[in-house]
């Protein structure tokens, strides 16, 4: 990678903000957001980001384990345990870390009572739990539960004319009852954006060819000069 290309990925592990990245790190903001997409594109950049974003996540302590363990309390959270035998609530401290894991908020009331040195009683009126919904859908992701697997083998793609041979076997699949609709469909798309990603990185080699060239004349005139 080049200079710009560098300091691109340390300003996008910034932030995740591809135009924002691209201006920072010295690219025109007329041509930043274009730009922005086609650089994470590039093979080299995002690995680059990817192993920037294992790294930050090791420094902070954050791990895919710590995630999806949160995820799996939420879903799975149990309002039972919120109450003792005789239907109570429970205070917030003698709650196990399972269900105090759910708990979005709290709702106190405060009342004035007699008898109290303080004046003042205070108790939880009502807890505010997070959405299970949310965190199941985000677990069926995770674990591919709700993916339809397609057995169909793509040729090989090395370059843009691979995918035009790729878009015929699919057609030739659908044709002979392999492949429905919906399927071709997303086999398709997966296509069209390998096409995208291989026109997107010899257009990436170009540019940088040419700023390389306009950097060397520079200083060749500069040295001149």
């Amino acid at each position: 990678m080049n200079a710009k290309q560098t300091a691109f990925v340390h300003e996008y592990l910034v932030d995740k903000n591809a135009t924002q990245a691209a201006i920072r790190a010295g690219y025109s903001v007329k041509t930043a957001a274009s730009l922005g997409e086609r650089l994470l594109r590039n093979v080299e950049i995002r690995a680059a980001i990817d192993e920037g974003l294992q790294d930050l996540a090791r420094r902070v302590g954050l791990t895919a384990e710590m995630v999806l363990r949160e995820r799996k309390r939420l879903a799975f959270f149990d309002p039972r345990k919120l109450l003792d035998r005789e239907g109570n609530p429970l205070p917030l401290q003698d709650l196990d870390d399972d269900t105090a894991a759910a708990i979005a908020g709290l709702d106190v009331l405060q009342m004035i009572g007699e008898g109290h040195t303080s004046g003042i009683t205070s108790f939880v009126k009502k807890y505010k739990l997070a959405a299970k919904d949310t965190s199941l859908m985000a677990l069926e992701k995770y674990l591919g539960l709700n993916e339809k697997r397609i057995r169909f083998a793509l040729p090989k793609i090395e370059c843009a004319d691979d995918c035009t041979k790729a878009h015929g076997e699919v057609l030739d699949a659908v044709a002979a009852g392999r492949l429905g609709a919906s399927e071709a469909k997303l086999m398709a798309d997966l296509i069209d954006g390998q096409r995208r990603t291989l026109e997107t990185n010899e257009l990436m080699k170009r540019i940088e060819a040419m700023e390389q060239a306009i950097e060397a004349l520079i200083t060749k005139n500069a040295k001149r000069a």
